[in-house]
């Protein structure tokens, strides 16, 4: 892959330094100058990326103390000063930011250095629950984009470059364009968008056609419907178009959706990871061995989760080093990753975590005041039961459960009555556990699919959460 701007064609270098900046020039100007930064920082030690990691840390939470009213409360009743903060020890007295926070004190969260006016409106994301309003300083926006970018270059993607984006959140683009729209995002900006709200053969035939004609270079794309285009195409005997790589993101990969995606496109496959509250945080490199963070983007803390069958699990709780305008410091983004190895064989000094496992599940709330992380509880069940093909499992009340499955070609009816018995042995017999065959587990709107919901009241539990990227404008 080239990663470097000198390495990337003279079609990517007018794009980078000319055509974006003229377009967009409020989030694109100076993008060559970020990305080479970003590719100096790589080439330090882990060290020395952790060591100004640090001081970008430091700089904000004297920055969040000085000029928003809920940060200097919030420091002032855990009696610390940004100044005595000298070890990670110390940066946990700092309590932990919620969206409820979000929702209840957002005037007092905005840095009063910026006018507000100056500030951009965002939003957290929306999959599970009603989005939260943000607000990005100026300068943000421009770090954000270069962030994303840099992360693109190592899957071999360029501004400039031909990029079908297969996707299920339909605020990122026009489901019904103006013929000049059509013409500018399709021969300007060279990208082409399938939505991923409906798949049937109708949709996914369309979508082979698409990629015969347009030709990217990349698929950028949601795992869960790219993974359906591919058995599409892999099984409809007609011929498509092959990207030199594909990106996935907003959903976590799984092995299996990666082997079919690689196997039926015959290019890498990548995993990137971001959320609409923070922009594209870490991403596979082409060793993949874990997803790298960028030490400049954010500074994450990963906590163990208690009470979980999942070894390692840890909860991922993230500062924004970029965003001056609203600081989030210590947030609660309600993602969970696996810890992985210290370091990659590509040699970047960028921290490394294993992988997303899935975003935080709704707690399920038992009889006897357990609480079981949903992802812990939906692996159970589909290791304990392999014939089912898909599941959802929804809590209606603290004793009663019910299981929406697809059923697989190894499904036996006898599977449920030893699924019961397993559930009994690790659950106790208190609770009731109904099974409903389906054709289909139901999509949301967003193109996205929740495997666990609780309708238990469970104050301070954690939900599901599959997060999009940041749209690039």
């Amino acid at each position: 892959m080239k990663h470097s701007l000198a390495e990337a064609s003279w079609l990517n270098r007018i794009y980078v330094g000319l055509v974006h900046p003229v377009l967009h020039g409020k989030t694109y100007r100076g993008l060559g100058r970020r990305l080479g930064e970003f590719r100096r920082s790589e080439r330090m030690s882990l060290a020395e990326n952790k060591e100004r990691q640090w001081r970008s840390l430091c700089r904000l939470l004297q920055h969040a103390y000085d000029s928003t009213p809920f940060y200097r409360d919030r420091f002032d009743r855990a009696g610390l000063k940004p100044s005595e903060i000298r070890s990670t020890e110390d940066l946990q007295k700092i309590p932990v930011l919620t969206r409820e926070d979000l929702r209840l004190h957002f005037e007092a969260l905005w840095s009063r250095r910026y006018q507000r006016e100056s500030l951009s409106p965002a939003a957290t994301g929306g999959t599970t629950d009603t989005p939260v309003p943000l607000l990005r300083s100026p300068e943000c926006l421009k770090e954000k984009l270069a962030v994303k970018f840099h992360f693109d270059t190592w899957a071999g993607m360029w501004p400039g470059d031909k990029v079908l984006r297969l996707w299920g959140a339909q605020q990122d683009f026009s489901t019904n364009p103006s013929w000049r729209w059509r013409l500018y995002e399709r021969y300007l900006l060279r990208r082409a968008w399938a939505p991923a709200s409906l798949m049937n053969p109708a949709v996914l035939e369309s979508y082979r056609q698409l990629l015969n004609q347009f030709r990217p270079k990349v698929i950028y794309a949601y795992p869960t419907p790219l993974a359906l285009l591919c058995e599409f195409l892999r099984d409809c005997g007609r011929p498509y178009h092959r990207p030199a790589s594909a990106i996935c993101t907003a959903e976590p990969l799984l092995d299996q959706q990666r082997q079919v995606i690689g196997q039926t496109l015959g290019c890498p496959v990548f995993e990137h990871y971001g959320t609409r509250d923070f922009g594209m945080a870490a991403a596979e490199c082409e060793e993949h061995q874990g997803l790298h963070l960028n030490p400049a983007a954010a500074y994450v803390e990963l906590r163990p989760v208690s009470s979980t069958e999942v070894a390692g699990l840890q909860e991922m709780i993230i500062t924004d080093l970029l965003n001056y305008g609203m600081p989030l410091i210590r947030y609660r983004i309600n993602d969970c990753a696996l810890l992985g190895p210290e370091r990659c064989t590509c040699g970047r000094g960028f921290p490394l975590i294993g992988r997303i496992i899935g975003r935080t599940a709704d707690v399920f709330q038992l009889p006897n005041g357990d609480r079981v992380p949903g992802i812990s509880l939906h692996r159970i069940i589909t290791e304990d039961c392999p014939g089912f093909k898909k599941i959802q499992i929804i809590q209606d009340t603290v004793t009663d459960f019910r299981v929406r499955f697809v059923r697989g070609e190894s499904f036996r009816q006898a599977d449920l009555e030893f699924l019961v018995k397993r559930l009994g042995e690790r659950f106790g017999n208190g609770i009731h556990w109904g099974f409903e065959p389906v054709a289909d587990i139901e999509r949301e709107r967003s193109g996205k699919t929740r495997f666990c919901i609780s309708y238990v009241q469970s104050a301070g539990a954690m939900t599901a959460r599959a997060t999009a990227p940041e749209p690039e404008h």
